[in-house]
């Protein structure tokens, strides 16, 4: 896919991520690697993923410099190209905001997985520490997670959100639905547990 085609998709996954209600405001990014090339298309930063145009997607290459594109990249920059560099087999990743994601975030607890999908498809959501956005130190964190268990496929971000990978944009951002649905399939577990013990215990 050339250049444009996938500064198209960027858009196009990026108000998927929004309209999903995956994220608010202008929080989230979205990545994607481009092929040939020593470099990533990413968002720039203060534009809504619910309004990101074709133009809003700037070519950075790996050591963080703007090549192309008018603006300054997403602040998160620096964990996306630290996934790309762990990662080979990663060719896109999408950061969001989801509320039930994010509740277990907060906690700082491993996204549980309580349906076999998730668990055949998912495997393994770890917790990234938390930090300051935009940070170097967030960006070492949520690298370190991925160093640390290569095969994951979506990681939670302490206090802060979800990274979700995978080897296209379309895939990334499946990752991120599912995490997101998970989480809440989470919560309603939870919730039924603690008001039906006695359906659950008889189950």
């Amino acid at each position: 896919m050339n250049e444009m085609l996938l500064k198209k998709e960027l858009a196009y996954i990026s108000h998927k991520v929004y309209e999903r209600g995956l994220t608010q405001a202008t929080g989230g990014n979205v990545s994607v690697r481009l092929p040939n090339r020593d470099a990533i298309l990413i968002k720039r930063s203060g534009v809504s993923l619910g309004e990101v145009t074709a133009e809003d997607a700037l070519i950075v290459s790996m050591d963080g410099e703007v090549i192309e594109g008018s603006g300054t990249p997403s602040k998160e920059f620096r964990f996306h190209l630290g996934i790309y560099r762990t990662r080979p087999d990663v060719n896109a990743v999408v950061h969001c905001h989801p509320n039930y994601a994010i509740g277990y975030a907060c906690l700082d607890k491993e996204l549980p997985l309580p349906t076999v999908t998730a668990r055949k498809i998912l495997e393994h959501v770890p917790v990234a520490a938390s930090a300051p956005s935009g940070s170097l130190d967030l960006a070492q964190n949520v690298t370190r997670v991925f160093e640390t268990y290569p095969a994951i496929k979506a990681c939670l971000m302490a206090e802060h959100g979800v990274c979700a990978v995978g080897d296209s944009l379309e895939k990334a951002y499946n990752i991120a639905t599912l995490v997101e649905d998970t989480a809440k399939q989470s919560f309603i577990v939870q919730q039924l547990k603690a008001t039906m013990p006695q359906a659950v215990t008889n189950s």
